[in-house]
């Protein structure tokens, strides 16, 4: 029979009360732990949205308080432009008819500064600026100085018969007269700095002066006057201030919203920037971005590629979209860019109404993508991705350009020309004269900058959100337990109470004389009690 001492006297209401004072106080810990583990994982990246948000519209507007401007104005990030020549080694077999065999020479690099002159901020939210590029020489990337010469196709000559091939008769084998005269033939033998730069083309200055024409000179070089000139004109681009979406959009160039080279309004639409920024936040569905420069005489457009890093950096990769040197057959928008025999075959835009109806195409270096037909013509092409491929890599957030690769090639095409004689029996082709190539590689000192301003916010953020997901979890997980010991600590106290009442109550011993009087409860029985009864109101008050 168990007697008082049997019963162990054990404090269960003191130790109940060191964790949690209620079973409700123990539900709103797992409430708001609960909480703290939702903000963590799904508020907190909002919030860090909001955070870059901020970051960004502060910095990315054309306006002079902003930190984006002065490197707009006079960029620091270094630029260069690398110059590959066309040299013919057989200029006999392909004025005979024969495929000219070239080599490639090159590169020969330029370091390129660029500010901007007369900055105007216009109240209409737009920014007006003449860019000026001025190129120095780097011999240390190139392979030899300027002065190296080569053998390449004369494009005043060659340009000259071809706008004579449906002049009459006579004036054709007159301008083989004068050509002879002038010692023109079909290739020249040039320095680097001449084809560049420019050097005096005897033709040029005699049609200058029999038939002066507004933009022709009397010489001729790919880049003549543009060497730290304002030859580009003053173009006018959105500020971004009111609206971020159109940051540096062009609005118009040279007091034009649209150019008129082209055959339809949309071949002649000014779409998109100038390369060096656009607007911040890219999305994942933007799949076009635009780049209109006047070298191009129309609006190019970039394909999305896909997604990649450079130095660490989450990084969106455009390329010059597939269709942009397609003829109109084969991508019908392109109809507006070619008009009878000006069309080329997939791969090559021809050029002629924005150069004086010179009869030029531009395309990828090597023909990259372009027709078989183009490269089956030429020996000594080795089309490669990797070296001619025209891209850049976009940082997404802010819509800067950390590496890009502009590279384009620029081409002749020639054909015989009845009458004129220098043409010889030439195949009819294009034959490419020089490519280039604009690099930009973001230096380690804008990297450390994006670190120290988007990667560290980023961190911060990432640090708060564990901390909300930790403790939040921990907080559910401490709610938890003590509701379970809690509830066990009551169950056990109830079967005590069922199993000791019957034992504690004093039964009458069959020899003696039973008392009246009633046994008042142990010490150890009021206790249970007093738990049960205290865990049972609680229940009943949350329920």
């Amino acid at each position: 029979m168990g007697t008082k001492a049997d019963i162990p006297e054990v404090d269960y209401e003191k130790k109940s009360s060191r964790c949690c004072t209620s079973t409700r106080s123990c539900i709103l810990l797992i409430i708001f732990g609960t909480v703290g583990i939702i903000s963590g994982a799904v508020v907190m990246d909002i919030v860090y949205d909001k955070i870059l948000e901020v970051i960004v519209y502060d910095m990315m507007h054309l306006t002079p308080s902003s930190m984006i401007y002065p490197e707009w104005a006079e960029p620091s990030i270094p630029l260069t432009s690398k110059f590959y020549f066309w040299e013919v080694t057989n200029p006999d077999e392909v004025f005979n008819g024969g495929k000219p065999a070239l080599i490639e020479k090159g590169p020969y690099a330029y370091d390129l500064f660029v500010r901007r002159d007369n900055i105007s901020n216009n109240d209409n939210g737009t920014i007006s600026s003449i860019p000026v590029y001025t190129y120095v020489f780097n011999r240390e990337k190139s392979i030899g100085p300027d002065t190296d010469r080569f053998l390449g196709v004369n494009m005043p000559m060659t340009s000259t018969a071809y706008m004579m091939r449906d002049a009459p008769r006579f004036i054709r084998e007159s301008m083989s007269v004068v050509l002879e005269e002038l010692n023109e033939t079909m290739f020249i033998d040039l320095s680097v700095a001449d084809l560049l730069w420019g050097y005096d083309e005897p033709l040029f200055k005699m049609i200058h002066d029999l038939f002066p024409i507004e933009g022709v000179d009397e010489q001729f070089g790919f880049l003549l006057g543009y060497n730290g000139t304002d030859m580009n004109g003053l173009f006018t681009v959105y500020d971004g201030k009111d609206d971020v979406s159109m940051l540096n959009r062009i609005d118009n160039w040279k007091g034009k919203t649209t150019v008129d080279f082209w055959f339809t309004d949309e071949a002649n639409m000014m779409n998109g920037t100038d390369g060096m920024m656009w607007h911040p936040f890219i999305k994942k569905d933007e799949k076009v971005l635009d780049l209109f420069h006047p070298d191009f005489c129309r609006t190019m457009p970039y394909a999305y590629e896909a997604d990649e890093t450079f130095k660490g950096i989450p990084m969106r990769r455009y390329a010059l979209a597939p269709y942009a040197y397609a003829n109109g057959t084969t991508y019908p928008p392109n109809e507006g860019f070619c008009k009878d025999d000006t069309c080329a075959p997939n791969g090559i835009q021809r050029m002629d109404p924005c150069r004086f109806g010179s009869p030029m195409g531009m395309s990828n270096p090597h023909f990259l993508y372009a027709d078989p037909s183009l490269s089956e013509e030429i020996i000594g092409l080795n089309p490669d991705e990797e070296k001619h491929k025209n891209y850049f890599l976009l940082e997404p957030y802010m819509g800067m350009p950390y590496v890009m690769r502009q590279r384009l090639q620029i081409n002749m095409f020639l054909r015989d020309v009845q009458g004129i004689k220098q043409m010889g029996d030439v195949r009819t082709m294009y034959i490419p004269a020089i490519w280039f190539a604009q690099e930009v590689d973001v230096p380690d000192n804008v990297i450390k900058s994006y670190e120290l301003g988007f990667q560290v916010t980023a961190l911060i953020v990432e640090i708060i959100k564990y901390i909300m997901i930790v403790g939040g979890a921990l907080m559910v997980l401490a709610g938890t337990t003590i509701t379970i010991v809690k509830y066990y600590r009551r169950t056990q106290a109830n079967q005590y109470l069922n199993e000791k009442e019957p034992l504690l109550d004093n039964k009458p011993h069959p020899h003696k004389k039973t008392s009246k009087r009633k046994q008042p409860p142990s010490a150890s029985t009021r206790k249970f009690k007093s738990i049960a009864q205290s865990e049972t109101s609680e229940a009943s008050e949350l329920d």
